[in-house]
């Protein structure tokens, strides 16, 4: 049984009377945020990015927020890593900022929130830009009131329950469709914050209002905020909203019931921009990663420091014993690259009864677990026809071989090493996050002096640009001395790591 609507009524009078505190230390600068979970959603996002970053020159820093494991593995993070783009686990924030409630809707208003911006495009994942959108923060409409929203093609009812419950006189006013909003959260606190409060209370709201878009526009309504509805109503495509920016001219096509598709029917819409260029970056996605959500089992930090190694070597030769032999690399998150078997896409190091297996798995099948033997070779025998042996050989000068690791990184630390870098991985890269994760590090390696062999060899194989990267390098530098950061990283000296406010001007806090 729901809430009693005089109940609820009061419950959200309260609310909209709060006036949290803004955090301004946790945000900073202006970036895009985009809720992509799961393999579908992947799919649109990965497109979106690929048109902006490639296509429309946007350099604004991204990031890509979903709900654990079971929506995006290491490979998806390491594809959306390559185009600049951030991922961020919710699940992660969530145990440093509580939530009772993520779902779709319900994480759009959360990822706004917490994301390390001050300033935030949200873009839906299915929304494909004709235009560097990066312009909207300098309009004057947005100076003036701090947020910019875009109209929808329906009305809210005057009949609707939700203005009784709301307190609020009727309004004609169009709903807002929510595939792209432009928010100054230093303005609109306030107001996105009761935002989240009502899509907490989804299991209610929703039976009202269609998702979370008209959240948005209760809130700022019971609040009295400020804001600017584009004027410009939208042109409709077959399947796809097409939203105009405030000059007139075409901004955005939101694809909302015409998703993206890997390897599937993607029917040509007259009058979509950016069409063929789209329908390119499928294909390239095609050929990169098989539409599966992998993520490695658990598995020991013996196997761990063996992947550690194979990553660091990277160039193999996969030979298929009197038959052929092709190039492979062992990414680092887990993807195979640059291999011309379709049935080998991930890889990693498994527990097996007689001791580690190096799994190689394509097509949701296992393809081969393969033993190290005492020359180095990885060796086995392919599980799917035609069964025969195979081995794995590092490629010459691809690094060294020894133990599969140039460092040592036995020890009982070692896995909160690991469970520190995967959890950073996964948060938006803020002055907190920034101080907790290399206070922790630095902890740790106080302790166990093989934690800064651990960290230099992560650091050599890690992508620069990426937030596991730069968590590491971040780490580094603060080790080199304690309380002056080196000038060589481009830190003001004379700055405590621990205590002192993060500047995120330097190089190594910004993506």
């Amino acid at each position: 049984m729901g809430i009693p609507l005089e109940e609820l009524k009061a419950q959200l009078a309260a609310a909209a009377v709060a006036d949290p505190t803004f955090p301004d230390h946790r945000f900073a600068e202006r970036g895009i945020v985009i809720c992509a979970g799961g393999p579908r959603l992947f799919t649109c996002a990965w497109v979106a990015i690929g048109i902006l970053r490639r296509h429309l020159g946007c350099t604004l820093p991204i990031e890509v927020w979903y709900l654990g494991a079971k929506e995006m593995g290491p490979p998806m993070r390491g594809l959306l890593e390559e185009l600049g783009a951030q991922p961020v686990d919710a699940l992660e924030v969530a145990k440093r900022h509580q939530v009772e409630r993520l779902g779709g809707w319900e994480l759009k208003p959360y990822a706004l929130m917490h994301s390390r911006f001050r300033e935030v495009l949200l873009l839906d994942a299915d929304n494909v830009p004709v235009r560097e959108p990066s312009f909207l923060f300098e309009r004057p409409e947005f100076r003036e009131t701090g947020a910019l929203f875009w109209p929808d093609i329906v009305k809210l009812s005057s009949a609707n329950g939700i203005w009784a419950i709301s307190g609020l006189s009727y309004r004609d006013t169009w709903s807002l469709e929510s595939g792209q909003m432009v928010l100054d959260k230093s303005r609109c606190w306030r107001a996105l914050c009761l935002t989240h409060w009502i899509n907490q209370h989804s299991d209610a709201f929703y039976d009202f209002l269609h998702g979370d878009k008209d959240t948005f526009l209760i809130a700022w309504l019971m609040v009295a905020q400020a804001y600017h509805l584009i004027q410009h109503r939208p042109k409709l495509l077959d399947s796809t909203f097409c939203q105009r920016g405030p000059d007139g001219t075409l901004l955005f096509q939101h694809r909302n019931t015409a998703k993206w598709i890997l390897n599937g029917n993607n029917p040509r819409i007259e009058g979509f921009r950016l069409e063929d260029e789209c329908h390119a970056l499928l294909k390239e996605l095609g050929t990169r990663w098989d539409g599966r959500v992998f993520d490695p089992p658990p598995r020991s930090e013996e196997a761990r420091r063996l992947e550690a190694g194979l990553s660091r070597i990277r160039q193999f030769i996969f030979i298929r014993v009197s038959s052929d032999e092709q190039r492979m690399e062992l990414l680092p998150d887990h993807r195979v690259g640059a291999s011309g078997a379709i049935y080998v896409r991930y890889w990693h190091v498994a527990d097996g009864v007689d001791g580690p297996e190096l799994c190689l798995e394509g097509d949701g099948l296992r393809s081969c677990a393969l033993r190290r033997s005492e020359d180095g070779r990885w060796r086995g025998r392919l599980l799917q026809k035609p069964y025969m042996p195979v081995e794995l050989v590092p490629t010459p000068g691809s690094g060294p071989t020894d133990n599969c690791s140039p460092v040592a990184t036995s020890g009982a630390l070692m896995p909160l090493v690991d469970r520190v870098l995967e959890s950073g991985a996964s948060l938006p890269w803020d002055r907190e996050v920034a101080r907790d994760l290399v206070g922790a590090l630095r902890v740790l390696a106080a302790i166990e002096p093989a934690v800064v062999g651990r960290l230099k060899d992560e650091e050599m194989r890690s992508t620069p640009a990426s937030a596991r990267g730069q968590i590491v390098r971040a780490a580094l530098a603060g080790l080199v001395d304690p309380v002056r950061r080196p000038d060589s990283a481009g830190i003001a000296p004379g700055h405590n790591w621990l205590a002192g406010p993060f500047d995120l001007n330097w190089d190594g806090y910004k993506r």
